[in-house]
């Protein structure tokens, strides 16, 4: 299949494509009259395979007897108030909310990867190699994935540290690829669907930001805290289903790609490319698993630059929980004894969760 062709229509074509997603979502009918759960997401990620596998492809009802509502909306504030019950993307607000003492959790993943990494012409080859980045400038979207990311790798792959290289804080995307255009910021890391926008602007690709960090979180999955302690075990159901969707994803192309282009309303070759198409998409993942390994070093990243009030901020293991994801993971493993494939997500577990405090004695290394 050919690479990814992103262009700046489609990317405002997604909140009316969001619409229809929601409008189809509502007229949706709970036959078998299952739990319910009210979740939101973002506009912007509305072909977001697992979710929407799970969701809008009955994977969550026929496999994990739960059923979500999904609704979008652009902020947290619904979860924050109890008005919905947890958000399927976005991290840094989650962890600047929670680490700021907002009662909320995050339990699972969503995504990771799909940052590129843009230079100015002038200086592009120099900066191939990130050391050479001391004294640049980095623009980006204030305490996004890109900034924390960007100075979490620098200083702890690099020996670089905050004070070294300047961060320049734009509106928006299209500002932070016309001021590296201009010479303003030598460096932005961009998403993965403005890299037309960025090549026509004259700016060069010299890495993805896996380079920087090979294995970075980005959007988690955030529970309104009230709910979760109240239903918990409907958060373990919804994310049996976000494991049982990331095999089909791994499995059933063909299936998947049904799903998302019925979500979507764009054609195969759309849909392939902004989930399947590993170089296009800049090494996208939707692993459903939190990470914690990987977004602790945000949230330490932004109690530094203080988004989180340092001496007040609520310890990130009191709103980060791995054991829903575990619990998940362990009930479809017994449903499933000779499956390896759920088998290896366990050892995945393990490889990005094994920070957690005293891991080792909650979990065990292999089921």
């Amino acid at each position: 299949m050919k690479k990814a062709k992103v262009l700046s229509k489609i990317i405002l074509s997604l909140g009316a494509l969001s619409l229809l997603t929601l409008l189809a979502s509502c007229s949706k009918k709970n036959s078998g009259k299952l739990p319910e759960l009210n979740l939101t997401l973002l506009l912007s990620s509305n072909y977001s395979p697992i979710l929407h596998l799970n969701a809008e492809g009955g994977i969550a009802e026929k496999k994990a007897g739960v059923y979500p509502i999904l609704e979008y909306t652009t902020g947290l504030e619904s979860v924050l108030t109890g008005k919905s019950d947890g958000r399927l993307n976005s991290l840094q607000a989650s962890i600047i909310a929670g680490g700021n003492g907002s009662d909320i959790v995050i339990f699972a993943g969503t995504m990771g990867g799909g940052q590129l990494i843009f230079a100015n012409k002038n200086v592009a080859e120099s900066l191939r190699d990130p050391k050479n980045w001391r004294g640049k400038t980095v623009g980006v979207n204030a305490g996004g994935t890109a900034e924390c990311v960007t100075r979490a790798a620098l200083r702890d792959n690099y020996g670089i540290p905050f004070s070294d290289v300047t961060f320049k804080y734009y509106d928006n995307d299209e500002a932070i690829i016309a001021a590296c255009k201009h010479g303003d910021a030598d460096i932005i890391v961009p998403y993965y669907a403005l890299r037309e926008v960025a090549e026509a602007s004259g700016l060069v690709q010299i890495g993805e930001l896996i380079d920087l960090y090979p294995d970075y979180a980005c959007c988690r999955q955030t529970a309104n805290g009230e709910k979760i302690r109240k239903d918990r075990d409907l958060f373990v159901r919804w994310t049996k289903g976000l494991i049982y969707s990331w095999k089909y994803f791994n499995s059933d192309e063909k299936g998947t790609i049904k799903v998302i282009k019925k979500v979507t309303n764009q054609d195969e070759q759309w849909v392939y490319d902004h989930i399947y198409d590993a170089e296009g998409t800049a090494h996208i993942t939707f692993h459903p698993d939190p990470f914690y390994n990987g977004c602790a070093p945000q949230y330490d990243v932004l109690i530094e630059l203080g988004y989180i009030d340092a001496a007040n901020a609520r310890p990130f293991t009191e709103y980060f929980d791995i054991s829903v994801y575990a619990d998940a993971l362990k009930e479809v493993i017994a449903e499933n004894p000779g499956d390896q494939f759920y088998k290896d997500m366990w050892t995945y577990f393990v490889n990005h969760n094994n920070k957690y405090p005293n891991f080792d004695k909650l979990y065990p290394s292999s089921l």
